[in-house]
């Protein structure tokens, strides 16, 4: 039993030094700033106004709330993102996906210490919740250099 969990954690020490191997081969850049970086789609912009005339008339639609944060987060209008997955969140407090989303933006915003305790968030709600296991393990390795609680947050 010992000796699984110590082949286990060889292996992710391997594959751990693998994406970082790839990884510190490309010269580091800070995040984009938020709402920069890829055109907004026009099909987007339509989802957009469609979810804010509904906002409009219910602003406490959860669906709609999640719906525009999507939509932000793909387009990467990250404050955009965060203010509606916040209101979503203060609806529905256990969301994990949308934690673990509102987590990404943060990060990708430059605010590492926040999205990690988003993520820790989702995962007292959600323990078996992958995606944010997944993302807290890079953000503490990546961008806090915590090689030990990446490993412990993907265990």
């Amino acid at each position: 039993m010992k000796r699984n969990g110590i082949l286990l954690r060889i292996a992710l020490l391997l594959a751990l030094g693998a994406v970082l191997s790839f990884s510190g081969c490309k010269k580091k850049q800070p995040p984009p700033p938020a709402g920069e970086g890829e055109p907004i789609r026009l099909n987007a912009v339509a989802e957009i106004d469609n979810y804010k005339e509904i906002l409009r008339k219910d602003p406490n639609n959860l669906q709609a709330l999640i719906g525009i944060g999507n939509l932000y987060f793909d387009t990467k209008q990250d404050l955009l993102a965060i203010e509606n997955y916040r209101k979503a969140l203060a609806m529905d407090p256990s969301n994990a996906n949308v934690r673990t989303d509102m987590a990404i933006c943060y990060r990708r915003s430059g605010n590492p210490a926040q999205a990690i305790e988003e993520l820790k968030k989702a995962i007292s709600t959600s323990p078996r919740h992958a995606q944010s296991r997944y993302n807290l393990g890079v953000i503490l390795v990546q961008d806090m250099h915590d090689t030990e609680g990446g490993i412990k947050a993907w265990e």
